[in-house]
């Protein structure tokens, strides 16, 4: 699983990719944790920074235990699986819905947020799902 990107040839572009790269890794992870925060967007984001600068990098996370292959499906176009979509949809309506409720009381900010909370479930909702690409036979085999 090598990188589908060429490295970059300068030593300060790939360090600065590499940076990049973990702080997105970083995020990422975080992603996990924190409600509303879309971890594997931002893993995504790392590994294609990764795919740039640190072939071993990147090589590492698509082989990791625990996101390795959710990110290989995504990138290889099998889609995000159905109950991710239903974690990361429901994340994002309540923690939209608590930031309004308790902590922003400008009407335009409430707004801003409603809008991108609404494009970030647009988002999720139009990827492919992972059951649904997998359920379709593969009809080149036949032959």
């Amino acid at each position: 699983m090598e990188a589908e990107l060429p490295v970059a040839r300068g030593l300060l572009t790939r360090v600065v990719l590499v940076v990049l790269g973990l702080v997105f890794l970083g995020v990422g992870i975080l992603g996990y944790i924190v409600p509303g925060l879309p971890g594997t967007l931002f893993l995504l984001i790392a590994a294609w920074l990764f795919s740039m600068s640190s072939p071993r990098l990147y090589r590492w996370m698509m082989t990791n235990r625990w996101f390795g292959k959710t990110l290989s499906d995504y990138r290889a176009g099998l889609g995000i699986p159905r109950r991710i979509k239903i974690v990361a949809v429901s994340a994002i309506a309540l923690s939209v819905t608590a930031s309004i409720v308790f902590a922003i009381e400008s009407l335009w900010l409430e707004l801003g947020l409603i809008a991108f909370g609404l494009y970030g479930i647009y988002f999720v909702l139009s990827r492919p799902t992972r059951e649904n690409v997998m359920a379709v036979p593969d009809l080149s085999a036949r032959r």
